[in-house]
């Protein structure tokens, strides 16, 4: 394993934090970008408890081609932001 150094020259430390604090900032907010609703894949039973409905019920929509599902192996997932907006298009009137 090598190891990195940083040395950080003609600077103080009453410029340099609030500088470094920023970036932080900057950086966990674009890591958070990464982790978006759309990203999340829901089990069925996650996804029956997130629309309150029974599996049975779950089964018999994505049947109906209501909420796209994934196979992943033998297991089903579903996108939570798709799931949420097939609940959207559902409910409108």
């Amino acid at each position: 394993m090598t190891k990195q150094v940083l040395q950080i020259e003609n600077t103080n430390e009453s410029k340099f934090i609030p500088k470094l604090i920023g970036e932080i900032k900057l950086a966990l907010k674009q890591d958070s970008q990464y982790q978006k609703d759309d990203e999340i894949l829901l089990t069925r039973e996650e996804t029956a408890k997130l629309l309150s409905i029974s599996l049975v019920t779950l089964w018999k929509y994505t049947k109906d081609n209501l909420f796209p599902a994934y196979r992943i192996g033998a297991k089903v997932r579903y996108k939570k932001s798709e799931v949420l907006l097939a609940l959207k298009k559902m409910n409108q009137f």
